[in-house]
């Protein structure tokens, strides 16, 4: 039980943090404000509202897979895989994919030049 309270935590953060009421978030997620308030109470989610989710608060494809798979795991549909990707790191590969081989290039480089100011540190 206790995991799907993390789930309706975690709602009900996002929704503060971009100052939504109940209503607004329904809209956006495609459910009835009903059925995200009783997320937000703890109420267990069913994995079609969770992808829901995951498409009302990620920008890019691989952004929402791993949104999806981190609230999955929450509501215990899943256990958390050895590995997983990060949403920071998703967001990364989404807009990498649109990049040019330049941009690419340059891509490469910055990371060298972060990793050396990692290492140095």
């Amino acid at each position: 039980m206790e995991q799907h309270h993390s789930v309706g935590r975690w709602l009900q953060q996002r929704c503060q943090s971009e100052h939504l009421s109940l209503r607004q978030a329904a809209a956006r997620i495609g459910l009835s404000h009903a059925t995200v308030g009783d997320i937000i109470r703890g109420g267990h989610p069913s994995p079609q509202s969770i992808t829901k989710l995951a498409q009302a608060f990620s920008d890019g494809t691989n952004q929402r897979l791993a949104l999806e798979d981190r609230l999955l795991v929450l509501a215990g549909y899943r256990t958390p895989p050895p590995e997983r990707v990060s949403e920071a790191l998703a967001q990364v590969i989404d807009k990498v994919g649109e990049f040019s081989e330049p941009q690419l290039k340059m891509m490469v480089s910055f990371a060298n030049f972060l990793k050396s100011i990692e290492g140095g540190q």
